[in-house]
């Protein structure tokens, strides 16, 4: 038969009552709580006797506590006796650090640095990471992404389904629609690109979006043929346009357009995807443009979810509607899902995990730098043992011993504090300024008073952290006695086995960064060595948009950039020039479906593949080697016949080795496409991707398409190109600026920047814990030398040669550092499973590198203890022992 267990009181609320009792009143008062807990739990419940046992405990922990503070003969805290005592030992401590300048300077610079790296990092992943978006009701904002067949998500949709999603998604009370471009503002002598926003009328209301004067857009405003106009940025309408309010229902001119502004947004206005673009203008869509097309997955969504709304029941129904539209529309929308990302998700994912990455290392570097810190101080104490012994030996508080290292170490680490707090304002930026991206919302990133109270918490943890094993040391039982030994106080086993921890500490953490280090590093030189596909050698890239206002169809178009490259052409030292939509490591891509008419339409199972509109000699400009078949010609024009190039990953995906030569295709509605080459594949957006299909088309034969790259192959390093470059298409049409302006190579260079970063920061970081440990195992062993010089010495007189001494010194400090070599080996291998993400073509767990490393630490723990050993083994046995 069981029985009701005995009713408890918390068990925190009576450690609480434990600790704070003093030890001569503990048994009564423990007792009296727990009869009157077991009185209570029996009249009325257990629940209310708790309730009760803590508002008592909590009402009388201080009343105890200054009680047992005045039994053992200390001030109570909070007292004027209390304070004058710790403004006396915080003076102490200030006169002992500057008999030692070296170590106290070494402690200064440690922490100030641990300091102002934590500080930085959390700066920069607090205003990304941690807080919401700078709008009002930026938590129930989501992004729409349309999951392509292969599974992907991209995060665009159709403007059909954005117009479904918003009809029959209950839970969206606002969806916007909008697209990012640039636009060339003509203003003085010189036209320059500017970011742009197209937007609907909804977008205002999604993104919290008021005027600082004027108004925003109106349904209106949105309809074909509307009148233009535009809304500015603030900062954009001070830099341009020096605050003036008489702007205002005046016209600028934007691609050769006349456009009203009417209004002014707010300062500090939050425009996606931007964060902060120049201006916004009315997303207004033909009646025959693709744009209205299903399929065409050009536009941004963004909704606003209702108060209250479920993310995962909105993303369950949306996910529903877009099966029912694959359902409905089965040759433009067969095997297209959707998928909801909150916005800020969507705003910071793509340096989530860097930022993760990076806090993770800091962290790390911080507790080495706090062993670090523990060493010397231990170090320190241990030369001053004597006083810390004489102290007790004469009756002196333990409390009091241990509360004078305490302060020395945090009035140290409070020093080192602020100078980490000055410096980390410097940090910030630098590190704003190295990441190899516009990192997303670094308008907001800075040093406020959330990110300084963190400073001082990691400030008073690293000082507490620091003294604890100190504390333990000075202050155990029987410290006393080693004033019998001789005169000597020793390290004694407990100290040994302290410094041990601390060396097996840092050993542990700078295996395991330098692991780290090793695979980012690894992944780095591997994507080095992979082959774009072409020769970015002596090729200089950049862009051209004719505006609309001039250039209305495609006719004008295809004419503009003819006799653009007959001009550039004409350039000396030029070689071959061509224009394209899809610029490898540029700009990423336009994704169609079309039909193999050999195998007919197979709705779903139609083949996929990135669109490239090219002039002839693409791929002699980019040297892409042609595998079969031919290249396009001046004769591929509107009147030739239809004609299409594939690459090698689309030959293979739709052919499997068949020769795709000479077949026929459905492509944009149009039949009768023929295959008349197939060109090597290309990286399209980085190294470490696989290469796409694509689909190449000429474009005297495509759609209009205004926004093209120009690539052009040049002898030499052609410095001269760009200004010749400039002038002989400013002489076409002066209204036209070159953007985005850059060497093949420099794209390429660029791809890597992420990965290029993240090894130098990982491998930076190695090494400083690498320096840390360094030290530390230095110190640790100098020590163990200095402590034992009487054994040393005895050894030596009974006839050990100075060779058999830095042995046994170098062997004890690797025999110190293999538990740490051990726990770093299995750190390393475990925390490699969250570094998967970042890695290409590398093996989380080789075991090669990883012996490597290890065997590096051992090298640096050998050359630690080599200048103790040396030491040692210089000392004089006799003057030793005469001293002994």
């Amino acid at each position: 038969m069981s029985t009701n267990p005995e009713p408890r009181p918390p068990r925190l609320a009576e450690l609480l009552v434990i600790l704070a009792t003093p030890e001569s009143d503990r048994t009564y008062i423990v007792a009296d709580f727990r009869e009157a807990f077991d009185h209570r739990a029996a009249e009325s419940d257990v629940r209310a006797a708790r309730r009760w046992y803590w508002r008592e405990a909590l009402r009388s922990v201080g009343p105890l506590a200054l009680r047992r503070w005045r039994d053992n003969g200390e001030a109570a805290p909070g007292s004027r006796e209390y304070w004058s005592h710790l403004l006396a030992e915080a003076r102490y401590a200030f006169r002992v650090s500057r008999r030692s300048p070296v170590a106290s300077i070494a402690i200064l610079s440690t922490v100030a640095l641990g300091v102002a790296a934590t500080t930085a990092v959390f700066s920069v992943t607090d205003a990304l990471l941690v807080r919401p978006l700078p709008f009002r009701g930026s938590e129930r904002v989501v992004q729409l992404n349309t999951v392509v067949p292969s599974g992907r998500a991209v995060p665009t949709v159709a403007f059909p389904d954005a117009a479904d999603y918003r009809r029959l998604v209950p839970d969206f009370a606002e969806l916007a629609v909008f697209a990012p471009y640039n636009v060339t503002l003509v203003q003085g002598s010189d036209p320059q690109s500017v970011s742009a926003v197209q937007i609907d009328d909804s977008y205002a209301r999604v993104f919290s979006l008021r005027p600082a004067i004027g108004r925003l857009f109106i349904p209106a405003d949105t309809v074909a043929h509307a009148p233009k106009v535009a809304l500015l940025s603030y900062d954009f309408w001070v830099r341009e346009f020096g605050s003036d309010r008489s702007l205002l229902g005046r016209t600028i001119v934007l691609d050769n357009n006349p456009v009203t502004v009417v209004g002014i947004l707010a300062p500090g206005a939050y425009v996606y995807p931007y964060g902060s673009a120049d201006l916004l203008t009315p997303l207004s869509i033909p009646a025959n443009s693709f744009r209205k097309n299903r399929g065409a997955l050009w536009a941004f969504a963004a909704a606003r979810m209702k108060p209250g709304a479920s993310l995962d029941q909105t993303a369950r129904d949306l996910a529903a509607v877009a099966a029912t539209l694959s359902r409905d529309y089965p040759k433009s929308n067969a095997r297209l899902g959707a998928r909801l990302t909150p916005l800020h998700e969507a705003v910071v994912g793509s340096v989530t995990s860097m930022l993760e990455l990076l806090a993770a290392a800091i962290a790390g570097v911080l507790l080495m730098a706090c062993v670090n810190v523990a060493n010397l101080i231990l170090a320190r104490a241990q030369s001053r043992s004597r006083e810390f012994a004489v102290r007790a030996a004469l009756g002196g508080s333990p409390r009091r011993v241990r509360r004078q290292v305490l302060t020395e170490s945090v009035a140290l680490a409070s020093i080192g504090g602020a100078l980490g707090l000055m410096l980390a304002p410097l940090l910030t930026r630098a590190l704003i300024s190295v990441y190899p991206d516009a990192l997303p919302r670094a308008g907001e990133v800075g040093i406020d008073a959330r990110v300084a109270i963190v400073g001082l918490i990691a400030t008073i943890a690293a000082g507490v952290l620091s003294a604890l094993p100190t504390v333990r040391r000075v202050a155990r039982p029987g410290l006393a006695d080693e004033l019998r030994d001789n005169g000597r106080v020793g390290a004694g086993r407990r100290a040994r086995r302290t410094g041990r921890a601390l060396v097996v500490t840092q050993v542990a953490g700078s295996l395991a960064l330098l692991f780290a280090a090793a695979l980012l590093v690894r992944t780095f030189l591997q994507l080095q060595r992979v082959r774009p596909g072409f020769d970015a050698r002596n090729v200089i890239t950049f862009e051209l948009v004719p505006p609309s206002a001039r250039y209305r169809d495609a006719a004008a178009i295809d004419q503009y950039f003819t006799n653009a490259i007959n001009a550039l052409r004409a350039i000396p030292g030029v070689r071959t020039v061509s224009t394209t939509s899809m610029l490898p490591f540029a700009n990423c891509c336009f994704l169609d479906t079309f039909i193999q008419e050999d195998r007919g339409d197979q709705g779903p199972k139609n083949p996929q593949a990135f669109i490239s509109v090219n002039t002839p000699d693409l791929d002699r400009a980019l040297a892409i080697p042609l595998l079969r078949g031919r290249s396009f010609s001046a004769q591929d024009n509107a009147t030739g016949e239809h004609v299409v190039m594939l690459n090698g990953a689309a030959a293979a995906q739709m052919y499997r080795g068949k020769d795709p030569v000479g077949q026929l295709i459905t492509w944009n509605g149009e039949p009768h496409w023929r295959i008349v080459g197939v060109l090597a594949s290309t990286h399209a957006a980085g190294l470490s991707d696989s290469t796409p299909p694509v689909l190449y088309v000429p474009a005297a034969q495509a759609p209009p398409n205004r926004l093209r790259y120009v690539v052009v192959r040049v002898d030499g390093a052609g410095e001269h190109v760009i200004p010749a470059a400039r002038a002989a298409l400013r002489a076409i049409d002066q209204s036209i600026p070159l953007r985005d302006i850059a060497p093949m190579e420099d794209r390429i260079r660029q791809s890597l920047d992420a990965e290029r970063f993240r090894a130098a920061l990982m491998a930076t970081l190695g090494v400083l814990a690498l320096a840390l440990a360094m030290i530390g195992i230095y110190g640790v062993v100098a020590n163990w030398v200095t402590n034992r010089a009487r054994e040393i010495s005895i050894r030596m007189a009974l006839g050990a040669t100075s060779r058999e001494v830095r042995r046994r010194v170098v062997l004890d400090a690797l025999g110190m550092a293999s538990m740490g070599l051990a726990a770093g080996a299995g750190l390393a291998l475990f925390s490699a499973r969250w570094l998967r993400v970042f890695l290409v073509d590398v093996d989380p767990h080789d075991g090669i590198m990883l012996t490597a490393t290890t065997a590096l630490v051992a090298m640096v723990v050998v050359a630690a203890a080599y200048g103790p050993a040396r030491r040692a083994a210089r000392l004089d046995p006799i003057a030793a022992l005469r001293a002994d």
